[in-house]
């Protein structure tokens, strides 16, 4: 069973997202920022990060740099509802996908297996 964080300052989206994931069988935690985010990704193990970028004190852009640092090779999905963010560039970044907000959660959880099969790839 993945164990996956899911980070996010809007309650709503967040406690969805995480009982979506939970239903599908995943271990989920919750971080309401970035700067909670990555002290859980620091001593907490994950298999997946689903983080929003826009978020207060570290953004999600800053949290998947941290992460790249603290846990190499853990896939970090960035989701957003801002129409500015270029999904392109957050994939170039090293997000392992983009999720355009608002979005329909079996494309979520496509994009979640997608990451974490990847993820298991390249560990064997």
């Amino acid at each position: 069973m993945a164990k996956i964080l899911v980070v996010d300052d809007d309650i709503t989206t967040l406690k969805n997202v995480a009982f979506f994931l939970r239903s599908e069988g995943y271990q989920v935690d919750e971080a309401h920022d970035g700067s909670e985010a990555s002290e859980r990704l620091a001593k907490d193990g994950f298999d997946l990060v689903v983080s929003d970028v826009i978020l207060p004190g570290i953004n999600g852009l800053r949290l998947l740099k941290r992460a790249q640092s603290v846990t190499p090779g853990v896939p970090i999905l960035l989701m957003s509802g801002f129409p500015n963010i270029d999904s392109h560039q957050v994939i170039k970044l090293g997000a392992a996908d983009f999720i355009e907000k608002p979005f329909v959660l079996d494309d979520l959880l496509y994009k979640v297996e997608r990451a974490l099969e990847k993820k298991a790839h390249h560990i064997v």
